[in-house]
């Protein structure tokens, strides 16, 4: 993979980082639903804007579009963007970001399920393996996070 596309994945692997590092810490809507909704508005421009800037627009060719493209369109906007984007901007206010962070070791686990049971995909051993070394670290994570913490003692006074 050339240079360019490779920094670019780092740079929005971090952009993503920052923000849910600082969604917790800036005044945003109290509505959750409002805050991912203005999100999702301006990615969605900044995207169709790039789209468009790199000339994908005459690719589009929408007499391709099959009943199946258009139902998986929907259910990724309403199901993979509208609600779980709700609930995690609802979990990075209410939950440490340790926890909520497991998402990103979990969907691949879920997709590779998802692809054995739906498309009969072929599981091998190793990715069995990787799954749960993935299971095992998310659950210690929240078992962890989950544990009361020891009160700190203050210090003695002379």
């Amino acid at each position: 993979m050339p240079l360019g596309p490779s920094l670019l994945i780092v740079l929005a692997a971090m952009s993503w980082a920052l923000g849910s590092f600082t969604a917790p810490r800036v005044t945003l809507p109290r509505d959750p639903l409002v805050a991912t909704g203005w999100q999702m508005l301006f990615g969605g421009l900044v995207m169709s804007a790039g789209g468009l800037a790199a000339g994908e627009g005459a690719q589009v060719d929408a007499g391709a579009f099959s009943t199946d493209s258009i139902l998986a369109f929907a259910y990724l906007v309403v199901v993979g963007s509208i609600v779980a984007f709700s609930a995690y901007t609802w979990l990075l206010a209410n939950a440490p970001i340790s926890q909520v962070s497991t998402y990103a070791y979990v969907n691949p686990v879920i997709a590779v399920i998802l692809g054995a049971v739906v498309l009969d995909e072929a599981i091998g051993a190793l990715t069995v393996v990787g799954t749960a070394l993935i299971v095992a670290a998310v659950a210690t994570i929240v078992r962890r996070e989950a544990r009361p913490r020891a009160p700190v003692p203050e210090p003695a006074r002379a």
